[in-house]
Protein backbone atom coordinates (compact mmCIF):
# COMPACT_ATOMS: atom_id res chain seq x y z
CA UNK A 1 0.00 0.00 0.00
CA UNK A 2 2.95 2.44 0.94
CA UNK A 3 4.73 1.32 -2.10
CA UNK A 4 2.15 2.04 -3.83
CA UNK A 5 1.44 5.71 -3.05
CA UNK A 6 5.06 6.71 -2.93
CA UNK A 7 5.21 5.82 -6.85
CA UNK A 8 1.94 7.90 -7.21
CA UNK A 9 4.01 10.76 -5.78
CA UNK A 10 6.92 9.98 -7.41
CA UNK A 11 5.26 10.42 -10.84
CA UNK A 12 3.54 13.37 -9.25
CA UNK A 13 7.01 14.56 -8.92
CA UNK A 14 8.45 13.99 -12.01
CA UNK A 15 5.70 15.68 -14.00
CA UNK A 16 5.72 18.91 -12.03
CA UNK A 17 9.78 18.56 -13.27
CA UNK A 18 9.72 17.62 -16.46
CA UNK A 19 6.46 18.93 -17.69
CA UNK A 20 4.31 17.18 -20.65
CA UNK A 21 5.20 17.32 -24.02
CA UNK A 22 1.24 17.31 -25.08
CA UNK A 23 0.24 18.73 -28.34
CA UNK A 24 -2.40 21.42 -29.24
CA UNK A 25 -5.98 21.55 -30.24
CA UNK A 26 -6.43 23.35 -33.36
CA UNK A 27 -8.12 26.21 -31.50
CA UNK A 28 -6.36 26.12 -28.24
CA UNK A 29 -9.88 25.69 -26.93
CA UNK A 30 -10.14 21.81 -26.77
CA UNK A 31 -8.84 18.97 -24.39
CA UNK A 32 -6.55 16.72 -26.74
CA UNK A 33 -8.04 13.39 -26.80
CA UNK A 34 -6.82 9.81 -28.24
CA UNK A 35 -10.39 10.07 -29.33
CA UNK A 36 -13.26 12.29 -28.98
CA UNK A 37 -14.29 12.36 -25.06
CA UNK A 38 -17.50 13.89 -25.77
CA UNK A 39 -18.85 10.38 -27.04
CA UNK A 40 -18.58 8.82 -23.39
CA UNK A 41 -21.12 9.08 -21.66
CA UNK A 42 -18.69 10.77 -18.66
CA UNK A 43 -17.63 12.90 -20.54
CA UNK A 44 -18.43 16.50 -18.79
CA UNK A 45 -19.41 18.45 -21.78
CA UNK A 46 -20.55 21.40 -19.72
CA UNK A 47 -16.64 21.61 -18.44
CA UNK A 48 -15.51 20.95 -21.91
CA UNK A 49 -18.11 24.35 -22.79
CA UNK A 50 -16.58 26.20 -20.02
CA UNK A 51 -12.79 25.96 -21.60
CA UNK A 52 -14.04 26.72 -24.78
CA UNK A 53 -15.30 29.68 -23.78
CA UNK A 54 -12.38 30.69 -21.77
CA UNK A 55 -10.17 30.02 -24.55
CA UNK A 56 -12.02 32.19 -26.95
CA UNK A 57 -12.24 35.06 -24.93
CA UNK A 58 -8.30 34.87 -24.08
CA UNK A 59 -7.14 33.70 -28.01
CA UNK A 60 -4.71 36.28 -29.08
CA UNK A 61 -4.62 38.13 -25.21
CA UNK A 62 -1.65 38.98 -23.08
CA UNK A 63 1.76 37.52 -23.18
CA UNK A 64 1.26 33.29 -22.36
CA UNK A 65 5.09 33.00 -22.09
CA UNK A 66 5.01 35.81 -19.66
CA UNK A 67 1.83 35.11 -17.22
CA UNK A 68 3.24 32.20 -14.74
CA UNK A 69 0.11 30.48 -13.14
CA UNK A 70 0.40 28.00 -10.23
CA UNK A 71 -1.78 25.25 -8.44
CA UNK A 72 -1.14 23.87 -4.56
CA UNK A 73 -2.90 20.53 -4.56
CA UNK A 74 -2.77 19.39 -0.24
CA UNK A 75 -0.98 16.57 -1.15
CA UNK A 76 0.59 14.17 -3.67
CA UNK A 77 -1.78 11.33 -3.67
CA UNK A 78 -2.23 9.34 -6.95
CA UNK A 79 -5.48 11.16 -6.94
CA UNK A 80 -3.70 14.64 -7.90
CA UNK A 81 -1.79 12.91 -10.85
CA UNK A 82 -4.90 13.16 -13.26
CA UNK A 83 -4.89 16.91 -12.09
CA UNK A 84 -1.75 17.59 -12.89
CA UNK A 85 -2.05 16.29 -16.32
CA UNK A 86 -4.82 18.77 -16.70
CA UNK A 87 -3.00 21.69 -15.23
CA UNK A 88 -0.09 20.68 -17.91
CA UNK A 89 -2.17 20.22 -20.85
CA UNK A 90 -4.42 23.28 -20.78
CA UNK A 91 -0.71 25.00 -20.19
CA UNK A 92 -0.05 23.44 -23.10
CA UNK A 93 -3.05 24.74 -25.17
CA UNK A 94 -2.62 28.37 -23.92
CA UNK A 95 1.17 28.78 -23.61
CA UNK A 96 1.67 29.22 -20.15
CA UNK A 97 3.93 28.30 -17.71
CA UNK A 98 2.60 26.73 -14.87
CA UNK A 99 4.10 24.55 -11.43
CA UNK A 100 2.18 22.35 -10.01
CA UNK A 101 3.39 21.91 -6.07
CA UNK A 102 1.89 20.13 -3.08
CA UNK A 103 3.47 19.69 0.44
CA UNK A 104 5.32 16.04 0.56
CA UNK A 105 4.04 15.16 3.87
CA UNK A 106 0.13 14.46 4.08
CA UNK A 107 -1.33 17.36 6.05
CA UNK A 108 1.07 19.69 6.47
CA UNK A 109 -0.45 22.76 6.59
CA UNK A 110 2.51 25.11 7.19
CA UNK A 111 4.34 23.66 4.21
CA UNK A 112 1.21 24.44 2.27
CA UNK A 113 1.48 28.01 3.74
CA UNK A 114 5.26 28.09 2.75
CA UNK A 115 4.51 26.94 -0.95
CA UNK A 116 1.98 29.56 -1.47
CA UNK A 117 3.87 32.37 -0.03
CA UNK A 118 7.15 31.49 -2.50
CA UNK A 119 4.50 31.54 -5.69
CA UNK A 120 3.56 35.21 -3.87
CA UNK A 121 6.99 36.64 -2.98
CA UNK A 122 8.14 35.28 -6.89
CA UNK A 123 5.30 37.31 -8.47
CA UNK A 124 3.48 34.43 -10.38
CA UNK A 125 -0.16 36.12 -11.63
CA UNK A 126 -2.42 33.15 -10.56
CA UNK A 127 -2.62 30.46 -7.95
CA UNK A 128 -5.33 27.51 -7.40
CA UNK A 129 -4.88 25.92 -4.11
CA UNK A 130 -6.33 23.33 -2.11
CA UNK A 131 -6.77 24.10 1.21
CA UNK A 132 -6.10 22.04 4.06
CA UNK A 133 -6.98 24.62 6.41
CA UNK A 134 -8.82 27.22 4.97
CA UNK A 135 -8.45 29.36 8.65
CA UNK A 136 -4.60 29.30 8.24
CA UNK A 137 -4.32 30.22 4.82
CA UNK A 138 -6.40 32.91 5.11
CA UNK A 139 -3.61 35.68 6.04
CA UNK A 140 -1.27 34.15 3.29
CA UNK A 141 -3.82 34.71 0.31
CA UNK A 142 -5.01 37.97 1.39
CA UNK A 143 -1.59 39.00 1.45
CA UNK A 144 -1.56 38.31 -1.84
CA UNK A 145 -4.41 39.55 -2.75
CA UNK A 146 -3.10 43.15 -1.79
CA UNK A 147 -0.36 42.52 -4.33
CA UNK A 148 -2.43 41.80 -7.14
CA UNK A 149 -2.71 37.94 -7.13
CA UNK A 150 -5.73 35.84 -8.43
CA UNK A 151 -6.94 32.95 -6.07
CA UNK A 152 -9.08 30.42 -6.82
CA UNK A 153 -9.86 27.40 -5.25
CA UNK A 154 -9.64 23.58 -6.51
CA UNK A 155 -11.03 20.20 -4.53
CA UNK A 156 -10.95 21.59 -1.20
CA UNK A 157 -12.74 25.62 -0.92
CA UNK A 158 -11.89 28.27 0.91
CA UNK A 159 -14.41 31.19 0.47
CA UNK A 160 -13.91 32.77 3.41
CA UNK A 161 -10.13 34.12 2.32
CA UNK A 162 -11.32 36.00 -0.65
CA UNK A 163 -10.73 33.66 -3.16
CA UNK A 164 -12.54 34.46 -6.75
CA UNK A 165 -13.98 30.88 -7.48
CA UNK A 166 -14.15 27.33 -6.70
CA UNK A 167 -13.40 25.15 -8.94
CA UNK A 168 -14.27 20.97 -7.72
CA UNK A 169 -17.06 18.61 -6.44
CA UNK A 170 -19.70 20.34 -4.65
CA UNK A 171 -19.03 18.33 -1.39
CA UNK A 172 -22.55 17.99 -0.06
CA UNK A 173 -23.88 16.74 -2.94
CA UNK A 174 -20.77 14.05 -3.62
CA UNK A 175 -21.75 13.02 0.32
CA UNK A 176 -25.75 12.56 -0.99
CA UNK A 177 -24.20 10.53 -3.79
CA UNK A 178 -22.50 8.50 -1.59
CA UNK A 179 -25.47 8.15 0.84
CA UNK A 180 -28.10 7.10 -1.87
CA UNK A 181 -25.42 4.27 -2.85
CA UNK A 182 -25.30 3.04 0.29
CA UNK A 183 -28.97 2.83 0.38
CA UNK A 184 -28.74 0.75 -3.23
CA UNK A 185 -26.24 -1.08 -1.75
CA UNK A 186 -27.70 -2.00 1.81
CA UNK A 187 -31.27 -1.86 0.77
CA UNK A 188 -34.01 -3.28 2.94
CA UNK A 189 -31.77 -4.86 5.44
CA UNK A 190 -29.82 -1.88 6.25
CA UNK A 191 -26.71 -2.18 9.07
CA UNK A 192 -23.86 -0.28 10.11
CA UNK A 193 -21.74 1.63 8.74
CA UNK A 194 -18.81 3.27 9.14
CA UNK A 195 -16.90 6.46 7.62
CA UNK A 196 -13.29 7.05 6.86
CA UNK A 197 -11.63 10.45 6.76
CA UNK A 198 -7.99 12.04 6.98
CA UNK A 199 -9.26 14.96 8.84
CA UNK A 200 -12.22 17.00 9.60
CA UNK A 201 -10.34 20.68 9.13
CA UNK A 202 -10.74 20.18 4.84
CA UNK A 203 -13.85 22.02 3.99
CA UNK A 204 -14.24 18.56 1.47
CA UNK A 205 -14.37 16.11 4.68
CA UNK A 206 -17.12 18.28 6.50
CA UNK A 207 -19.18 18.95 3.53
CA UNK A 208 -19.14 15.13 2.40
CA UNK A 209 -19.87 13.82 5.87
CA UNK A 210 -22.78 16.43 6.38
CA UNK A 211 -24.69 15.30 2.72
CA UNK A 212 -24.06 11.63 4.07
CA UNK A 213 -25.90 12.04 7.45
CA UNK A 214 -28.77 14.64 6.31
CA UNK A 215 -29.39 11.64 3.39
CA UNK A 216 -29.31 8.76 5.64
CA UNK A 217 -31.62 10.08 7.96
CA UNK A 218 -34.32 8.45 9.02
CA UNK A 219 -33.50 5.36 7.34
CA UNK A 220 -32.11 1.89 8.58
CA UNK A 221 -28.62 2.83 7.68
CA UNK A 222 -26.46 3.97 11.01
CA UNK A 223 -23.77 5.94 10.50
CA UNK A 224 -22.02 4.78 13.67
CA UNK A 225 -18.66 6.69 13.70
CA UNK A 226 -16.00 8.29 11.22
CA UNK A 227 -12.45 7.25 12.26
CA UNK A 228 -9.79 10.00 11.47
CA UNK A 229 -6.53 8.90 9.74
CA UNK A 230 -4.31 12.27 10.09
CA UNK A 231 -4.35 11.63 5.91
CA UNK A 232 -1.93 8.35 6.94
CA UNK A 233 -3.00 5.04 4.66
CA UNK A 234 -1.17 2.72 7.27
CA UNK A 235 -3.30 4.24 10.13
CA UNK A 236 -6.44 4.41 7.73
CA UNK A 237 -6.18 0.33 7.20
CA UNK A 238 -5.78 -0.30 11.22
CA UNK A 239 -8.87 1.83 11.92
CA UNK A 240 -10.73 -0.44 9.16
CA UNK A 241 -8.97 -3.43 11.02
CA UNK A 242 -10.07 -1.97 14.28
CA UNK A 243 -13.69 -1.05 12.99
CA UNK A 244 -14.69 -5.16 11.38
CA UNK A 245 -13.19 -6.19 14.96
CA UNK A 246 -15.08 -3.82 16.91
CA UNK A 247 -18.48 -4.16 14.55
CA UNK A 248 -18.99 -7.99 13.84
CA UNK A 249 -22.03 -7.09 12.29
CA UNK A 250 -20.30 -4.20 10.19
CA UNK A 251 -22.70 -3.66 6.95
CA UNK A 252 -20.15 -0.76 5.16
CA UNK A 253 -17.70 1.27 5.17
CA UNK A 254 -17.24 4.73 3.26
CA UNK A 255 -13.96 5.61 2.23
CA UNK A 256 -14.55 9.67 2.73
CA UNK A 257 -10.47 10.26 1.36
CA UNK A 258 -8.93 9.06 -1.60
CA UNK A 259 -6.66 6.56 -0.03
CA UNK A 260 -9.20 5.57 2.58
CA UNK A 261 -11.34 2.92 0.22
CA UNK A 262 -8.20 0.79 -0.85
CA UNK A 263 -6.92 0.95 2.54
CA UNK A 264 -10.53 -0.38 3.65
CA UNK A 265 -10.41 -2.90 1.15
CA UNK A 266 -7.14 -4.17 2.07
CA UNK A 267 -8.76 -4.62 5.61
CA UNK A 268 -11.67 -6.18 3.97
CA UNK A 269 -9.89 -8.91 2.00
CA UNK A 270 -7.30 -9.63 5.05
CA UNK A 271 -10.54 -10.35 7.18
CA UNK A 272 -12.00 -12.62 4.57
CA UNK A 273 -15.04 -10.20 4.91
CA UNK A 274 -15.02 -9.54 0.78
CA UNK A 275 -19.09 -9.23 0.05
CA UNK A 276 -20.01 -9.30 3.58
CA UNK A 277 -18.92 -5.67 4.32
CA UNK A 278 -19.60 -3.34 1.52
CA UNK A 279 -16.97 -0.81 0.54
CA UNK A 280 -18.23 2.31 -1.29
CA UNK A 281 -15.03 4.89 -2.17
CA UNK A 282 -14.37 8.25 -2.86
CA UNK A 283 -11.98 8.74 -6.03
CA UNK A 284 -10.61 5.99 -8.57
CA UNK A 285 -6.83 5.36 -7.46
CA UNK A 286 -5.64 2.30 -9.78
CA UNK A 287 -5.79 0.43 -6.22
CA UNK A 288 -9.99 1.89 -6.24
CA UNK A 289 -9.95 0.76 -9.27
CA UNK A 290 -8.14 -2.80 -8.86
CA UNK A 291 -10.51 -3.28 -6.34
CA UNK A 292 -13.39 -2.49 -8.32
CA UNK A 293 -12.51 -5.31 -10.99
CA UNK A 294 -12.35 -8.00 -7.61
CA UNK A 295 -15.72 -6.91 -6.53
CA UNK A 296 -14.29 -5.34 -3.18
CA UNK A 297 -15.12 -2.10 -3.53
CA UNK A 298 -18.92 -2.16 -4.55
CA UNK A 299 -19.33 1.56 -5.94
CA UNK A 300 -17.21 4.63 -6.03
CA UNK A 301 -17.46 8.07 -6.19
CA UNK A 302 -15.19 9.68 -9.01
CA UNK A 303 -14.42 12.69 -8.83
CA UNK A 304 -12.91 15.08 -12.01
CA UNK A 305 -9.26 15.89 -10.83
CA UNK A 306 -8.31 16.02 -14.32
CA UNK A 307 -10.83 18.82 -15.18
CA UNK A 308 -10.19 20.66 -11.97
CA UNK A 309 -6.36 21.35 -13.01
CA UNK A 310 -7.22 21.91 -16.70
CA UNK A 311 -10.13 24.42 -15.57
CA UNK A 312 -7.77 26.38 -12.96
CA UNK A 313 -5.11 26.95 -15.74
CA UNK A 314 -7.95 28.32 -18.17
CA UNK A 315 -9.66 30.59 -15.36
CA UNK A 316 -6.72 31.70 -13.80
CA UNK A 317 -4.82 32.88 -17.53
CA UNK A 318 -8.22 34.37 -17.77
CA UNK A 319 -8.51 36.33 -14.91
CA UNK A 320 -4.89 37.45 -15.01
CA UNK A 321 -5.65 38.80 -19.10
CA UNK A 322 -8.82 40.40 -19.44
CA UNK A 323 -9.39 40.82 -15.61
CA UNK A 324 -12.28 39.65 -13.13
CA UNK A 325 -15.11 41.43 -14.22
CA UNK A 326 -15.21 39.75 -17.59
CA UNK A 327 -14.01 36.45 -16.86
CA UNK A 328 -16.42 35.89 -13.97
CA UNK A 329 -19.33 37.32 -16.25
CA UNK A 330 -18.48 34.63 -18.70
CA UNK A 331 -18.15 32.27 -16.18
CA UNK A 332 -21.57 33.40 -14.87
CA UNK A 333 -23.84 30.72 -16.93
CA UNK A 334 -22.03 27.82 -15.31
CA UNK A 335 -21.67 28.62 -11.80
CA UNK A 336 -23.46 27.33 -9.05
CA UNK A 337 -23.93 27.63 -5.08
CA UNK A 338 -24.92 29.99 -2.60
CA UNK A 339 -22.79 32.89 -3.67
CA UNK A 340 -22.57 31.72 -7.36
CA UNK A 341 -19.02 31.45 -7.10
CA UNK A 342 -18.53 27.76 -7.56
CA UNK A 343 -17.98 25.35 -10.71
CA UNK A 344 -19.21 22.13 -9.72
CA UNK A 345 -17.00 19.49 -11.63
CA UNK A 346 -19.72 17.08 -10.61
CA UNK A 347 -18.92 13.25 -9.73
CA UNK A 348 -19.24 9.84 -11.51
CA UNK A 349 -20.45 6.51 -10.17
CA UNK A 350 -18.60 3.91 -11.17
CA UNK A 351 -19.77 0.30 -10.24
CA UNK A 352 -18.18 -3.20 -11.66
CA UNK A 353 -20.46 -2.99 -14.19
CA UNK A 354 -19.80 0.35 -15.88
CA UNK A 355 -16.05 0.03 -15.27
CA UNK A 356 -15.08 -0.83 -19.15
CA UNK A 357 -16.93 2.34 -20.09
CA UNK A 358 -15.23 4.52 -17.46
CA UNK A 359 -11.70 2.84 -18.38
CA UNK A 360 -12.10 3.96 -21.99
CA UNK A 361 -13.31 7.26 -21.37
CA UNK A 362 -10.42 8.26 -18.85
CA UNK A 363 -7.90 6.59 -21.46
CA UNK A 364 -9.75 9.10 -24.28
CA UNK A 365 -8.43 11.70 -22.17
CA UNK A 366 -4.91 10.70 -21.43
CA UNK A 367 -5.00 9.24 -17.85
CA UNK A 368 -5.81 6.03 -16.21
CA UNK A 369 -6.90 7.02 -13.17
CA UNK A 370 -8.48 10.20 -11.01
Amino acid sequence: MVSRRKLGALVLVLVTAFGLQLPLSPDHTRVTAQSNPTSSPFAPTQLIDIATVLGKAVHGQGTPDQTPLAIVANDVAPFWTAGQIGSQRAASELGVPVIFNAPIKPGDTAAQIKIVQNFIQDGYKGISFSAIDPTSIKPVIQDGIAKNIHFITLDSDAPDTGRLVYIGTNNYNAGVAAANVLLRTLGAKGGKVIGMVGALTAQNAIDRIRGIQDTLKGSNIMLEDIMIDDLDPLKAESNADAALSQYPDLAAIVGIYSYDGPAAGNAIETANKVGAVKLIAFDLEPDTITQLQEGVVAAAIGQRPYFMGYLSVYTLYALSTIGSDQTLKLLQPYMSGAHADTIDTGVDIVTPENLPQYSDYLNSIGIKSQ
